[in-house]
């Protein structure tokens, strides 16, 4: 194809090369071409070096291989190259050493039609007479993302330190759409909520529940432990044979009779409100430590009422 990166690096540097190229282009899609068989030792070299394109390098001590970061379109396309070969090459393929059935039963396995015999049997015939010849992405470059641009990506973070615990996707959205920010980087449009979460993901951040450290006045007092423990859970059991007791769906359970009278416990419920209530979730670094906290956010409002299941809250 005249999009492939050795004819773009060609057609940049040496126009001679360009047409070198054009020529091999126009060769492989000339009528009848594309319907001659190569040697198969031609084409069973080419599907070794598929194999490798595909797999790159061993993980080492653990099992399998390195991820080979191919686009998907492009490696959608390598792969039907490779499967096409090998149906031609491997002896024990139905279609062996015939090019026309391998490239047709290929495409009937991928479930495409004529286009992408064609094509495919282009891509293959090409990478056979130029391993430099590779498909590429022919929907350009809207998969690059602004990230890649170093200063941009470093004043994107110094601006989220600033801002502090306050980090929001909208706020990075303002941020890249100010005038300055748009002119100093080059940016031509504003991005979407949706790209600033993932930009903020690519750059460490997490939308979670900041890591809780040790409270810095300590846990709870002695005394506290002590007298829940010696006397309130004690004194609960031995109420519990004298109450009605109600199954996870809020009904009773009727059993064996109870001893004496019922005993209705009402327990004493409080709620909290703070001057300075925060939010529990947030966009924190995943590098980011915990931090001591203060106990009390502020001047607060308790409410405060007794409460019992048996009345049903």
């Amino acid at each position: 194809d005249h999009d492939t990166p050795a004819f773009q690096k060609a057609a940049a540097a040496d126009p001679a090369a360009q047409d070198v190229y054009v020529q091999i282009n126009d060769a492989f899609s000339a009528p009848g071409k594309l319907r001659e068989a190569p040697p198969i030792p031609l084409a069973l070299a080419a599907t070794k070096d598929l194999a490798l394109l595909l797999r790159r390098e061993s993980r080492g001590t653990s099992k399998g291989y390195k991820d080979p970061k191919v686009d998907p379109f492009i490696k959608h396309r390598l792969e039907s190259m490779h499967i096409f070969l090998n149906q031609y090459t491997d002896p024990r393929s139905k279609t062996y050493g015939h090019w026309g059935a391998s490239v047709l039963q290929t495409a009937v396995g991928l479930a495409r039609g004529r286009h992408c015999v064609r094509t495919v049997c282009k891509l293959a015939r090409q990478y056979i007479h130029d391993r430099e010849i590779l498909p590429i992405n022919p929907y350009g470059e809207w998969k690059d993302s602004l990230l890649i641009d170093e200063d941009l990506a470093a004043d994107i973070n110094l601006h989220l330190q600033e801002i502090g615990n306050h980090i929001t996707s909208e706020k990075l959205v303002q941020y890249l759409s100010q005038p300055e920010v748009m002119a100093k980087h080059g940016i031509t449009k504003k991005i979407s909520v949706r790209t600033a979460r993932r930009y903020l993901h690519a750059l460490g951040y997490r939308f979670s529940e900041a890591k809780k450290g040790q409270y810095s006045d300590g846990h709870e007092r002695e005394d506290v432990v002590c007298e829940r423990d010696t006397k309130y859970i004690p004194a609960i059991k031995r109420l519990e044979r004298q109450m009605q007791r109600f199954d996870r769906d809020g009904k009773e359970e009727f059993g064996p009779h109870r001893e004496g009278k019922q005993v209705i416990v009402w327990y004493h419920n409080e709620s909290n409100f703070y001057a300075h209530d925060r939010k529990v979730k947030n966009w924190h670094h995943k590098d980011t430590a915990a931090k001591f906290r203060k106990k009390g956010d502020g001047h607060s409002l308790m409410v405060a009422d007794f409460v019992s299941v048996d009345f049903r809250w």
